[in-house]
């Protein structure tokens, strides 16, 4: 598939897959996409930013993410994309580029990569702690990955419980310092 003659429809949810993890972004027309940079720069944290789609695929293959039924349609989805441009919350578990499109299209926010990654880490951990009765070490990767689920579950919960986009939680935390 070659990038150059790909065309998107407005709105579109764009995704490029790396190894063990994949990037998100709304295509917003004209070659250009905007998506949340989080640590795309070398654990330096960067804001929601729109950049070119060659950019934004760094020579990789874009696959799009279909909706059955989208709360907004592509238009409405590129306002609201652009109305959190700079926004600087990038948060791996529960404000990701992920979030920030399916918040974008269906008005909620949610990820399958952390919900993947929630239970790998789970089934990680339950054959591990059975595992540890033979070696102390399997018990040592148990309790971490227990640990790590333990702490996804609580964050994805306080998310879901709270009214308020965690988008505009983060913002209000980093005003208050």
């Amino acid at each position: 598939m070659q990038q150059k003659h790909q065309r998107f429809p407005l709105g579109a949810h764009l995704i490029v897959k790396h190894f063990g993890y994949s990037h998100h972004g709304i295509y917003a027309g004209r070659g250009r996409v905007i998506h949340y940079s989080g640590f795309a720069h070398i654990f330096k944290k960067h804001p929601i930013e729109m950049t070119s789609i060659q950019h934004f695929a760094r020579g990789k293959t874009i696959h799009t993410r279909d909706y059955q039924s989208p709360r907004y349609k592509a238009k409405a989805v590129v306002r609201r994309m652009r109305s959190r441009m700079h926004e600087n919350h990038y948060h791996l578990i529960i404000n990701n580029c992920e979030h920030l499109c399916t918040w974008a299209i269906t008005g909620i926010e949610s990820s399958t990569q952390v919900e993947r990654m929630q239970r790998r880490l789970a089934t990680i951990g339950y054959v591990s702690s059975i595992m540890s009765y033979m070696n102390s070490i399997m018990l040592t990767v148990a309790t971490a990955c227990f640990a790590i689920v333990l702490y996804i579950k609580i964050m994805l919960r306080r998310q879901a419980k709270k009214s308020t986009p965690a988008y505009l939680l983060l913002k209000e935390k980093q005003t208050k310092k």
